[in-house]
């Protein structure tokens, strides 16, 4: 195979990219998720701008091993740096940061630090494998051809991020989106002119969603997925109208409107048939009913908060998370740390990671939820009554103490468990 590159063709180099490069371009295509992982790493220390929270982490994993991805075949098969094309995530990522008012000098910053740890790899690969003498040929082949590459990347990127910018600029979602933040961050009060602004009616009755795809998802027609989500949700709870605000290019903002008020039985429906509703991949977070510019902004704060409980539950969380059912845990782990210090003072060994502690403690939440009935949580838990009680003794022999002290502080710690593993992560990638 001869490669498109011409440097490549010089038969020293050629034989280096035959036995050091393409080896190595292996290593990348297997590798891809790892080095991934350590260039959103480093945007976290360095560019916090562009993963501000956990979704857009999960967008920019997904858009940096994609393009790792690419860099491994183009080395594989010594293509031109200068012809490789954006992968759709990278570009539905600099499509998405318009909308979330990404500057173009961020995203230019992001690239060069992302370069910076992909040299780095590189270098520490080549000079790991093949003959020494082999090593300075390499790490000069390699480093030109991702300078090339990388400024190439750029020039297609920026293309893509002027394009959506003028589109998004010159169109109404520009002034609509700005509408829907000054109404969310207080600066805009009176209904009638937000209405005007929004095209939207504001005096009626609001559900705040969040909806996102889990990062697993395969990447390719992601709007139309949540999309399609908003609208199976809608026709759920019979709304009448639905006001979309891109977040990301894998998460959107949204609310669900109508003129009368909702029940809890509407929100209950959506979380019992979430599994035919919402298609494959597709999570949901609802904050409670409000009405007028009020209910408008609250509900949103509430289905935010939703989704960050949702993402620290990881898969403990349902396809669906209602404000309503992790409000508690909502509240008490804003603050990770003194959440993680707080469950482990309070409930000690029954905050062990394992499956037969945790269902204990599962146990003894419902159990206080259900007002200390043994009958009505084995019915809630699908098991017999004489079950609970042994559970609640081993509960109480994990505590050191009767469930009867401190009663308050007990609640909270078991609503606050099944997010722990979560809080643990986001704890320690603070330190």
């Amino acid at each position: 195979m001869e490669p498109q590159w011409r440097p490549l063709r010089e038969p020293a180099a050629n034989q280096v990219w035959q036995q050091v490069l393409r080896p190595v371009a292996a290593e990348l295509r297997v590798g891809a998720g790892k080095v991934a992982e350590l260039i959103v790493q480093l945007y976290q220390a360095e560019a916090p701008e562009v993963v501000p929270d956990a979704s857009a982490v999960a967008e920019q994993m997904a858009s940096t091993e994609a393009a790792l991805h690419q860099v491994a075949q183009c080395i594989d098969i010594g293509l031109d740096p200068c012809r490789a094309e954006l992968a759709p995530a990278t570009a539905a990522f600099a499509r998405s940061s318009v909308q979330r008012n990404i500057s173009l000098n961020e995203l230019i910053r992001s690239v060069r630090l992302a370069q910076r740890q992909l040299w780095q790899w590189l270098f520490d690969q080549i000079t790991e494998a093949g003959q020494p003498e082999d090593h300075g040929k390499a790490l000069e082949l390699v480093t030109n051809w991702l300078f090339a590459y990388i400024d190439d990347f750029l020039a297609q990127g920026e293309h893509a991020y002027a394009i959506e910018r003028e589109a998004w600029l010159g169109g109404a979602a520009a002034a609509r989106a700005s509408a829907v933040d000054d109404i969310l961050a207080g600066r805009e009060h009176d209904p009638q002119r937000a209405s005007t602004r929004l095209r939207y009616d504001i005096n009626r009755h609001h559900v705040g969603v969040q909806t996102w795809l889990n990062p697993a998802h395969d990447v390719g027609g992601e709007q139309s997925l949540l999309a399609e989500a908003l609208s199976q949700l809608a026709r759920a709870v019979s709304a009448q109208s639905t006001l979309v605000h891109p977040a990301r290019s894998m998460a959107i903002a949204a609310w669900i409107t109508r003129p009368r008020a909702y029940a809890v039985e509407d929100l209950k429906v959506v979380q019992d048939e979430a599994g035919t509703l919402l298609p494959g991949g597709v999570r949901i977070a609802i904050g409670e009913p409000g009405w007028g510019i009020i209910g408008f902004r609250r509900s949103h704060v509430e289905a935010s908060h939703a989704r960050r409980v949702a993402s620290l539950l990881g898969d403990r969380a349902g396809l669906v998370t209602c404000y309503r059912d992790v409000a508690v845990a909502a509240l008490g782990c804003a603050d990770a740390e003194h959440a993680v210090a707080f469950v482990r003072r309070v409930l000690g060994p029954l905050a062990a990671d394992d499956e037969t502690t945790y269902r204990i403690a599962g146990t003894l939440a419902v159990y206080l939820e259900e007002n200390r009935s043994p009958a009505k949580a084995a019915h809630r838990l699908s098991v017999h009554p004489n079950t609970i009680s042994y559970r609640i003794n081993q509960a109480e022999g994990l505590l050191g103490r009767p469930i009867d002290a401190n009663t308050v502080e007990l609640s909270v710690a078991l609503a606050l468990l099944p997010a722990l593993p979560g809080l643990i992560d986001r704890r320690t990638a603070q330190l």
